[in-house]
């Protein structure tokens, strides 16, 4: 589900504005509640865990990563010619001598695989694994 910006009289106060913020997949979204609660975004900012903070740097950080792009960071990814048809979710990148690499979280492990061998995984089998 993508944060998309509300007007500004349907969110009460920076609380639900932090709340819309951890739901966002995208800079992009990011930046548009930011812009549409400018008062807001300190207070909201503040009320994130560290967490959910350290994810907003990183959306920054790769906005304009075609890797981040077409595999955001949450989304469920597979290995192209996986034998054993594992599925993980991205949580970071990286690049290393013009490769892009993700790396993504397959149960409790922690994998990580050139972009270029993954695909990503459709909405219909996000839903059936959780």
């Amino acid at each position: 589900m993508a944060a998309l910006p509300l007007s500004r009289w349907e969110l009460q106060n920076p609380q639900q504005l932090a709340e819309l913020l951890t739901t966002a997949q995208t800079w992009k979204e990011i930046e548009a509640l930011g812009k549409a609660y400018p008062d807001w975004k300190r207070e909201a900012w503040e009320l994130l865990s560290p967490e959910k903070r350290e994810y907003i740097q990183q959306l920054k950080q790769w906005k304009d990563c075609p890797t981040a792009q077409k595999f955001p960071l949450g989304c469920t990814v597979e290995r192209v010619n996986s034998a054993q048809g594992l599925t993980g979710q991205v949580i970071s990148y990286w690049s290393a001598y013009d490769i892009d690499y993700v790396m993504f979280r397959v149960g409790e492990d922690i994998d990580w695989c050139r972009a270029a061998f993954l695909k990503r995984v459709k909405a219909e089998s996000q839903s059936s694994e959780n």
